[in-house]
């Protein structure tokens, strides 16, 4: 005898594939990769917390930090890395385009 089990799925349609994720849903209906971007806050003390919290952490140096490592990123190597990937996108629309144009 075989037993089905009612195991509610994400749904969410895979592009690279055209199906649809066969994942465990959580409780809001999508599996833990396609839950879903934060939405942000909504509230006027949300969005008021958050402006302080940015204003504080751009206060204390983060931002600088931040530049200090991308610049540090492509220094070493990111430079050819973000080259190879934009060669390769083309590269896949000009194929996109012959196969869609026949």
């Amino acid at each position: 005898m075989s037993r089905q089990k009612n195991k509610i799925t994400c749904g969410a349609h895979a592009r690279s594939t055209g199906q649809s994720c066969q994942a465990k849903a959580l409780s809001n209906g999508r599996c833990r990769n396609h839950g879903g971007l934060s939405t942000g806050p909504r509230t006027v003390e949300g969005k008021k917390a958050i402006a302080e919290a940015t204003a504080k952490r751009m206060a204390s140096g983060q931002q600088e930090k931040a530049l200090k490592g991308l610049k540090a990123w492509l220094d070493a190597g990111g430079r050819e890395y973000l080259s190879k990937l934009h060669k390769a996108r083309f590269k896949r629309r000009q194929w996109l385009k012959r196969l869609v144009n026949g």
